[in-house]
């Protein structure tokens, strides 16, 4: 019809992995490849191979448009995946994953087929969706989650070598033996301009229900995009307690426990240590990675990303 107008079909894709993770390998990247070939899309693909060599690479593909692109694709886990993410954050160009990682933890909580020929299939416009990030420090999204406690512990001694070699069971070895040997520092946490606080030993703050497996519900109300953060703060450092909390988060009841304060917010979170153990340094961790030292400020930054994603 004269006068009408079709949208652009989306046909082109750069396609980046990393080459050190240990689930991928040339013959799984040929297939992925030839997957999206044979769904029609044009594709370039990038190797990384260092820490936040995926957010550099992107930005440039896409900032210096030296590919002019209609999505990014990415095979591996949550460590690339933050990469694309803050790479993307704010941009109308959407982001497919292929997940090949150790845990995937995002791509469960979303039902992401594991499966690379099922998540080549998700690859279609109707699937688009834009999501809520959370940022730190104005800093760094997440689109996840970030966390301070013994979680923080048990990820920094998780060396690249052990993850390639264990994989899954490398995080539950370490989260096991900081759980019983990391003595917590306390912690506060705040809403910006407030004068009160809630002191605490381990703090989430999530943008998705689930913590590393679908199971753990450590966030049952959360949304993707509702426009909030999700606040889980364990007020007690009693071992046995925590123990009882854990357990409870996989029937979704610690957020009513007493030593559990659980809440949703569009305002920005400060995350600070408690006066009396500013000696010893705690970390946050982002999506599965560490960032750095507390204090952090924590706000969602809506609408900010577009991403495919099963169902509706």
């Amino acid at each position: 019809m004269q006068g009408s107008t079709k949208k652009k079909a989306m046909k082109k894709t750069i396609v980046v992995y990393n080459s050190l993770s240990g689930s991928i390998n040339e013959k799984l990247i040929n297939r992925i490849n030839r997957r999206l070939l044979l769904k029609g899309f044009d594709t370039r693909l990038f190797s990384t191979s260092k820490v936040n060599e995926a957010y550099f690479l992107i930005r440039d593909q896409i900032e210096n448009k030296r590919e002019n692109v209609d999505f990014v694709t990415v095979i591996g886990g949550d460590g690339i995946i933050n990469d694309a993410v803050n790479a993307l954050a704010g941009k109308p160009i959407p982001l497919a994953v292929i997940p090949s990682g150790t845990g995937n933890s995002f791509a469960k909580d979303k039902k992401i087929p594991l499966h690379y020929w099922k998540a080549v299939n998700i690859i279609n416009e109707k699937n688009i969706k834009t999501v809520d990030l959370g940022l730190i420090n104005d800093e760094k999204y997440f689109l996840m989650m970030c966390s301070s406690g013994f979680d923080v512990r048990a990820i920094s001694n998780i060396s690249p070598r052990l993850k390639r070699r264990f994989k899954l069971l490398a995080y539950l070895y370490h989260g096991f033996r900081s759980f019983f040997y990391f003595k917590p520092a306390k912690l506060k946490v705040s809403l910006k301009g407030s004068k009160e606080s809630i002191s605490g030993y381990f703090c989430i703050i999530s943008n998705i229900a689930s913590y590393g497996i679908p199971q753990a519900k450590i966030a049952p109300h959360a949304s993707i995009a509702d426009g909030k953060l999700d606040v889980c703060v364990f007020t007690s450092d009693n071992k046995q307690s925590l123990i009882k909390n854990i357990l409870a988060i996989f029937i979704g009841q610690h957020i009513n426990f007493k030593n559990v304060i659980y809440f949703q917010t569009s305002e920005e979170v400060l995350i600070e240590q408690d006066d009396k153990y500013k000696k010893t340094l705690q970390k946050v961790q982002i999506d599965g990675d560490l960032f750095k030292e507390m204090p952090v400020r924590v706000r969602v930054s809506p609408k900010a990303l577009n991403i495919f994603l099963p169902g509706r």
